[in-house]
C-alpha cells in the first residue's frame, strides 16, 4: 500500500510539472517573425524535459505537436502557404503554458553574413556615410509590413549557445538606421520584385576571419590556426579568433529555415591565412549546407572592395584574396560571386567600408533572382576573362558571358587596365571594347612587346567595366608571374607553319558560308591568301595568328582572322558568332 501512495504521488507530481511547463523561446522565434513560404519552417524552443509541446497556426486547421528531449528542447516542422502581406499568429501550448506569436508574416527568408560590410547598417560608420542614407530613411514606411529584420548582436562563445539576441524589427523609419545597409538594399529589390514578405537576419561580427565561423573539430584540422579554447582566447584580437561566431552566432540561429545565404567577408582573411581561404570558405558553405539540412542552399558572394590595404595602394594582397573568392564560387555549385571593383569612389582609398551598398544589394538581389527565383531576365552573369591573343603591340582580351550580358556597358575610357613587356614593369594601359565579339583591345606606348594584361588587379584599382545588364568585370590577370612562371612572349616566337589549303563552313542566322582559304609563304617571307574567284591578297603571320583583308562587296573588304590551335585545326575567328574550324586539305 505504501508503495502505491508514492507512486502515486510520484505520478501526480509529474501531472504537476507538465501542467507548469513553460516556454522558452530564442528572439527569432518571436512576434513579427518571418518564415519562409510553401516550405517546413522550423520553430523551436525550450521547455521541461519531456513536455508535449503542440503548436496551432492562424493560416491552416493543421496541428503540430512534439516532445521536449531531456535538455528540455523542442522542435517543430510547420508547413507554411505562399507568401503574402497577412498577418498571422501561432500558438505554441505546453500544459497550462501558453505563448501566442503576434504580426507573423510568410514570405522570403535570408542570411545576411560575414564581417563589417555585411555588419555596416545604413547608419555607416564615422567617415564611412552610406549612399542615400536619408531617402531610405524617409522611404522605409513604405516598406512596414514587408520587410523585416533580425540584427544579432556580436557574441563571443566557445561552446554552442541557445540564444545570442536580436529580435525581429519591423521596418520604420527610426528602425531601418539599425539594419544592415547590404541587406536592406537586397531585401528592398527583392521584395520589389517578388512582392512577398522580405526577412533577413543578419549574423555578421566586423573583422571576422572565415575561421571564426567555423567549429573547433573543423579548425582543429587546419594547419596553424588555434583551435581550443585556451589558445582561441590567447588571440589577442577577439575579431580575429577562430570559431567564437560560429558558438556564439551561428548556432542560436542555425535550426532557422532560410532560402539563401548572402555572405560579405574576406577583408580580415587578406592578412590571416590568407593562402588557404578558398578552401577554407568551400568549408563553410558545405557546413552551412549541412547543418541547415539543405543541400542546395544558394551562397552569393561579395567580392571584397578596392582598399589601399597595410598602407599601400599597390599592392597585391586584396588582388590575391578576391582570386581566391572566384575561385570557391567556381568550384562551388550554387555559389554566385558580384563584384566591387567599379562601385567606388575616388575618395574611398583609405576606407574599407565604401558607401554604394546600393550597387552591392541590388546585384546580389538580380543574381539571386535569376539563379535561385528562375528569373533569367535579371543579369546573372558578367563579362569574364577567358583568353587572350598578343598582335605586335596590343593585345586582345576575349571574354565570355558578353552577349548574355548585352555587351560592354562603354567602349572607350576604360579604366583599371594595366600591362608589362617581358620585363614584368607594370604601366596603365589604353583599352577599348570591340561591340558584342566580347573582345577587349589594351596597349600603351610604354609597352612595344607586350606579354600580360590585368585588370583592377591590386589593393586599390577600381575599374569601370561591365556588362550592360549592370553586373561589373570581376578583377583579373593573364599572367601567372606571382607563381614564378615567365609569360610567353610573342615577339621571340617563331611563326606557325599554316601553308596549304584550309576549308570550312558556317552557318549564321540560317545562312551556310563555305570558306577556302590557301595561304603560301613567298621566297621574302612574305604571305599570301588566295581564295577561289578573288585577286590573291597580302597576308601576315604572327605567331599563331594570320590576317588579311578579305572582300565582301565591291569596294568593300573585311578584315579576317585565323589562328592555328593545340589541335591542328586554322580557326576563322568572327566577331558575332563561334569561331569557324578550318581543316587542311
Amino acid at each position: 500500500m505504501q508503495m502505491k501512495k508514492v507512486m502515486l504521488a510520484l505520478v501526480l507530481l509529474g501531472i504537476g510539472l507538465a501542467a507548469s511547463a513553460k516556454i522558452q523561446l530564442p528572439p527569432q522565434v518571436g512576434d513579427y517573425m518571418v518564415l519562409q513560404q510553401q516550405t517546413g519552417a522550423r520553430l523551436w524552443g525550450w521547455t521541461d524535459p519531456g513536455a508535449t509541446v503542440s503548436a496551432t497556426v492562424s493560416w491552416s486547421k493543421q496541428k503540430y505537436s512534439a516532445r521536449a528531449d531531456q535538455d528540455g528542447r523542442f522542435e517543430l516542422v510547420v508547413n507554411t502557404p505562399k507568401g503574402s502581406y497577412t498577418e498571422y499568429t501561432i500558438t505554441l501550448k505546453s500544459g497550462k503554458e501558453t505563448v501566442t506569436l503576434q504580426h507573423v508574416l510568410i514570405g522570403e527568408v535570408w542570411l545576411g553574413s560575414g564581417q563589417s560590410n555585411m555588419e555596416m547598417s545604413l547608419k555607416g560608420y564615422d567617415g564611412c556615410p552610406v549612399d542615400g542614407l536619408m531617402d531610405e530613411v524617409m522611404g522605409a514606411g513604405h516598406f512596414t509590413g514587408r520587410i523585416r529584420f533580425s540584427m544579432i548582436p556580436r557574441t563571443e562563445a566557445y561552446s554552442p549557445r541557445r540564444d545570442s539576441g536580436g529580435p525581429w524589427k519591423e521596418c520604420t523609419p527610426e528602425n531601418v538606421l539599425s539594419f544592415s545597409a547590404t541587406g536592406w538594399f537586397f531585401a528592398k529589390a527583392l521584395n520589389q520584385v517578388l512582392d512577398v514578405p522580405v526577412g533577413v537576419i543578419c549574423n555578421a561580427w566586423g573583422g571576422s576571419s572565415v575561421e571564426g565561423w567555423l567549429p573547433k573539430e573543423v579548425c582543429a584540422g587546419f594547419p596553424g590556426c588555434p583551435a581550443d579554447s585556451a589558445s582561441v582566447r590567447a588571440v589577442m584580437n577577439s575579431m580575429h579568433r577562430p570559431t567564437i561566431m560560429y558558438y556564439g552566432q551561428w548556432c542560436p540561429v542555425r535550426p532557422y529555415t532560410y532560402r539563401g545565404v548572402i555572405w560579405y567577408q574576406g577583408e580580415t582573411n587578406v592578412n590571416v591565412r590568407p593562402d588557404t581561404y578558398a578552401e577554407r570558405l568551400e568549408t563553410l558553405i558545405d557546413l552551412l549546407r549541412a547543418e541547415t539540412g539543405n543541400p542546395e542552399l544558394p551562397f552569393y558572394q561579395v567580392e571584397i572592395a578596392p582598399y589601399a590595404e597595410n598602407n599601400n595602394p599597390d599592392g597585391l594582397e586584396c588582388a590575391k584574396l578576391r582570386e581566391l573568392q572566384h575561385k570557391a564560387a567556381r568550384e562551388t555549385e550554387n555559389c554566385w560571386i558580384v563584384t566591387t571593383a567599379d562601385l567606388m569612389h575616388d575618395y574611398e582609398m583609405w576606407q574599407i567600408h565604401p558607401g554604394n551598398k546600393k550597387g552591392v544589394g541590388d546585384r546580389l538581389a538580380w543574381m539571386a533572382l535569376n539563379h535561385t527565383y528562375g528569373m533569367t531576365f535579371f543579369p546573372g552573369v558578367a563579362p569574364t576573362y577567358d583568353s587572350m591573343d598578343i598582335d605586335e603591340e596590343t593585345v586582345t582580351l576575349r571574354f565570355s558571358n558578353v552577349r548574355e550580358s548585352g555587351g560592354f556597358n562603354r567602349i572607350d575610357h576604360i579604366e583599371g587596365f594595366e600591362i608589362c613587356g617581358a620585363d614584368q614593369v607594370w604601366y596603365p594601359a589604353e583599352a577599348r571594347a570591340q561591340g558584342m565579339g566580347g573582345n577587349v583591345t589594351v596597349s600603351s606606348p610604354n609597352v612595344p612587346h607586350p606579354v600580360a594584361v590585368r585588370y583592377a588587379f591590386r589593393n586599390w584599382k577600381p575599374g569601370n567595366l561591365a556588362g550592360t545588364n549592370g553586373q561589373g568585370v570581376p578583377p583579373f590577370r593573364t599572367d601567372r608571374i606571382l607563381e614564378g612562371e615567365t609569360p610567353y612572349d610573342p615577339s621571340t616566337a617563331p611563326d606557325a607553319d599554316v601553308t596549304g589549303r584550309w576549308t570550312g563552313t558556317s552557318r549564321m542566322m540560317g545562312r551556310e558560308t563555305n570558306y577556302d582559304f590557301t595561304l603560301k609563304k613567298l621566297e621574302d617571307g612574305s604571305w599570301r591568301c588566295e581564295m577561289p574567284g578573288q585577286e590573291p591578297r597580302d597576308a601576315r603571320v604572327r605567331g599563331n595568328k594570320v590576317t588579311f583583308n578579305m572582300p565582301v562587296a565591291p569596294g568593300m573588304e573585311f578584315p579576317m582572322t585565323l589562328r592555328l590551335r593545340d589541335d591542328g585545326k586554322l580557326y576563322l575567328e568572327q566577331m558575332m558568332g563561334p569561331a569557324v574550324a578550318l581543316s587542311r586539305q
